[in-house]
Order: structure tokens, then C-alpha cells, then sequence
């Protein structure tokens, strides 16, 4: 009894082992997301051993930039790596001996635009193209947003086409089938941005008309405001200043009267009338003196030209 619970262990034992192994072999994964720029997201994960070498930041680079000048060989299209974009982090699991390591980078103009299309797929035609990565493994290809695929070689192992994703379980299958994947935007998402931006403008414009018409009402009112120090004619006759108005009402009420008779005929505050009479005084035209609460105005020219 005791032997064959042993025994049991024994083979829990080597059955946990082998899977452990099995899982902690080699394991890549590729993900390439295409933008409707023509440039394309990288994402690798890598999974091994715990104890097995992996690149270190620097060889990650040599590799990818290397891969590009080979790609730019065979395409004849300029094609980089934005450095911006480089990313390394690994992650490791002591519980099970492994370690995932995750790369990621953009390659700018990987695919290109012919005839309304995005045309993915000449790049891979560049010798060792995955071999010169991380070797053979899962590939994933996401199409963007509002694309549809016209046109597709090899076909996927599967698609998925709520997430616009392809893939292929190996990606030696993928190279054996001159890899080619044809994208054309949907009419009715360009419809519909077209839509929207036939709604932007005009909004714009209204916006403008608004501030314009604003702006033009404000200058007009501040100008109704100004009233000109001297008499300026305008359409053929003359508008008063408030001296001038000053000056007749002295005149036409026999050259003397009270200065709050003037405040209350224009409507002119004490201090605007006191300063308005103070200027008038000074050029030699009205003489003022106190009587009580108020004081006395008196047209000097006039009262000049009684003597005469």
C-alpha cells in the first residue's frame, strides 16, 4: 500500500516535471499593428527559461535596425525606426523558472499606399526576416480602424473581425505565402468624417460671424459715446460741443445765470459743470462769483459788447 502511494507521487511528480519543461520552452509571439499612416506598432513577447540567456537592450536594437536596412535594401523605400519608440521589460517567474520578455518599437513607412489601398506585406520578402528576430512563432496582424481587407495572402489560421485581427499559428506559414494584406477605408467612415468635418467649419464660421458682428456693435457704441470738444460738422451741419451749449444757453437766457441752472439744462454732473465752466473761465468768456450755495455765471462777451 505504502509502495503504490509512493509510486502515485512518483508520477505526479514526473508529470508536473515534464509540463513545467514543456512550458518553459522557447515560446514568441509576434503582433504588428498597422496604422493608416503607413507606419506600423511591434510588439514581441518572448518567453523562456529562467536560466537561458536573452538579449540585452543593445542587442535588441542591433537586431531591429538591422532588420530595417535590410528591408529598405529590398523594398527600395525609406523606412526607420523610431527611437522614441523602443521598449524592453522582463519579467520574471521564479514559482514556475521562466521569463517573459517583452519588446516593442514602431517601424515608420512599413506599408505603403497604392491606389486608394494600404498595402502591407513587401518587407517580408527580406531573407531570415523573423530569423533575424526572435525565430519562428505565433504572428498576429491588426488592421486599423474603419479598413477593410480586400485583399489577403496566405489566408489566416484565424480571423477575428470584431478586433480586425489575423493569425497565423507559425510564421514560417506565413512567409511560404507571399505575404501580401490589401486594406481599403470604409466609404461610409469617410462619408462619415467628411460629415463631420463639413459640421466643424461650420461651426467655425458661425463662430466668427458671432465674434465679428460682436465686435463691429461694440465700435459702433463706443463710438455713439464720443461727443468732440469742438463743433465738427457731419451731413451738413455742425454738432455742439458741451462749451458751445454752454455758451448759447448763456446767451439765450441774457448772458447770467445760476451754474446749477446749467447742470440741471444738460444734465451734466456738479463736478462736469464746475469743470466745464473753470475751462470756459480761463479762456475769457464767463466770469463766475459765489452767491450762497451756488454761483453766479456771467457771459463776459456779451456783457463786453452792452458797454460798447
Amino acid at each position: 500500500m505504502k509502495s503504490s502511494y509512493l509510486f502515485a507521487v512518483l508520477i505526479v511528480l514526473l508529470l508536473l516535471s515534464s509540463f513545467n519543461q514543456a512550458y518553459c520552452e522557447n515560446y514568441v509571439e509576434y503582433r504588428i499593428e498597422i496604422n493608416s499612416d503607413n507606419s506600423a506598432s511591434w510588439s514581441i513577447v518572448q518567453v523562456t527559461d529562467i536560466n537561458e540567456t536573452i538579449d540585452d537592450w543593445a542587442g535588441f536594437q542591433q537586431r531591429i535596425f538591422t532588420l530595417v536596412e535590410d528591408a529598405v535594401n529590398v523594398t527600395n523605400r525609406e523606412m526607420t525606426i523610431d527611437p522614441e519608440t523602443i521598449e524592453m521589460e522582463t519579467v520574471i517567474s521564479w514559482e514556475a523558472k521562466y521569463k517573459t520578455t517583452k519588446f516593442r518599437f514602431k517601424w515608420a513607412n512599413m506599408s505603403m499606399s497604392e491606389d486608394g489601398r494600404l498595402i502591407f506585406g513587401d518587407v517580408f520578402a527580406t531573407p531570415l526576416f523573423f530569423t533575424g528576430l526572435y525565430g519562428d512563432g505565433t504572428l498576429q496582424i491588426i488592421c486599423p480602424v474603419n479598413y477593410s481587407i480586400v485583399e489577403l495572402s496566405p489566408s489566416a489560421d484565424i480571423q477575428y473581425d470584431d478586433s480586425r485581427t489575423l493569425e497565423w499559428y507559425r510564421t514560417q506559414d506565413f512567409l511560404a505565402g507571399k505575404p501580401k494584406v490589401g486594406l481599403m477605408i470604409n466609404p461610409s467612415s469617410s462619408g462619415g468624417d467628411e460629415l463631420m468635418l463639413y459640421i466643424f467649419l461650420g461651426l467655425v464660421l458661425v463662430v466668427v460671424a458671432v465674434v465679428a458682428f460682436v465686435g463691429f456693435y461694440l465700435t459702433q457704441r463706443r463710438r455713439s459715446k464720443v461727443v468732440p470738444n469742438e463743433g465738427i460738422p457731419i451731413g451738413g451741419f455742425t454738432l455742439e460741443s458741451d462749451e458751445e451749449k454752454v455758451m448759447n444757453f448763456l446767451r439765450s437766457s441774457g448772458g447770467s445765470l445760476r451754474q446749477s441752472r446749467v447742470s440741471e439744462q444738460f444734465g451734466f454732473s456738479k463736478a462736469k459743470t464746475s469743470q466745464l465752466l473753470a475751462s470756459l473761465e480761463k479762456k475769457g468768456v464767463v466770469a463766475r462769483y459765489k452767491r450762497g450755495r451756488d454761483k453766479i455765471v456771467n457771459l463776459i462777451e456779451q456783457t463786453a459788447g452792452g458797454k460798447s
